[in-house]
């Protein structure tokens, strides 16, 4: 093939021919938005929100999707047929049917359309206020246990501990324990109790939950025949029962001895 007249003095390049208006970006609008309930599920995941700040992330993305059809309709109406126009007029409040009939009337295809609807779906069960509503007295105790004991906030910085609470449950009552779980407003308390060398003990997990995210996790008591211990007393026991070994004693730069304490952590915890 000669390409020689391309390195010509006299050539002249022609003038591009510029894209369509609604051909330009309308396809990668369209994708953004099919792809926007997992993207506010990812959102949900990565930041630290609230029951007030996850409603506005959820109502800025119900906005986007439905501004994005009209906005999309906008853009490419001018490039198809005035009767496509109105079809797609009447369905830009349904996303995934206006995605759905948009590419079926543009390419004979309906991907985004479906992929839209499955992510919808999966967004509604999969966000933050659905799993809310799992969260109750019957069910909260199981849940606790199947977790890492890392998660609650006093032990966030064991990074080296890798046992589940159940685990080190069992391994303090291995007779067996019961559990139980009463809550006030967004606080339950959970209640794992059992006989431990022949005493009968009881520890306690205190879980914030607002609705919509563990705001707090952490192992708040502990008592033995019904006498509950304190202070230093009850954090290096709690610390014996999900670590697994006593707290180490110091020695402080006076003399005398200090325990080495796990500072507790605002993180918030989701499960």
């Amino acid at each position: 093939m000669n390409i020689g007249f391309l390195t010509s003095k006299d050539y002249v390049k022609p003038p591009s021919q510029p894209v369509p208006k609604g051909e330009r970006s309308a396809e990668g609008g369209a994708w953004c938005v099919a792809l926007m309930p997992v993207i506010g599920l990812l959102i949900e995941n990565i930041e630290t929100f609230d029951k007030y700040s996850g409603a506005a992330l959820w109502l800025m993305v119900i906005f986007f999707i439905w501004f994005g059809c009209i906005a999309d309709l906008r853009q490419i109406s001018d490039n198809i047929p005035a009767e496509h126009t109105a079809q797609l007029r009447k369905l830009r409040f349904v996303p995934p049917l206006y995605l759905y009939r948009r590419d079926k009337l543009r390419t004979g295809e309906g991907l985004r359309g479906i992929v839209l609807a499955i992510l919808m779906a999966g967004a509604v069960f999969g966000n933050g206020f659905t799993q809310g509503l799992m969260v109750n007295d019957n069910t909260l105790a199981e849940k606790l246990e199947n977790t890492s004991v890392t998660t609650l906030n006093n032990y966030s910085r064991e990074t080296g501990c890798t046992a589940t609470v159940q685990e080190q449950l069992e391994k303090w009552f291995p007779d067996g324990y019961e559990s139980s779980c009463t809550h006030k407003g967004e606080v339950f308390s959970v209640v794992y109790s059992g006989k431990h060398e022949g005493s009968v003990c009881a520890v306690t997990v205190e879980v914030v939950h607002d609705g919509f995210v563990y705001k707090s996790l952490k192992a708040a008591g502990y008592s033995t025949d019904g006498k509950a211990l304190e202070g230093d007393e009850l954090k290096d026991k709690l610390y014996e029962i999900f670590i697994g070994e006593k707290k180490e004693v110091e020695s402080g730069s006076d003399g005398s001895t200090t325990a080495d304490e796990n500072s507790d952590t605002d993180d918030i915890k989701r499960e």
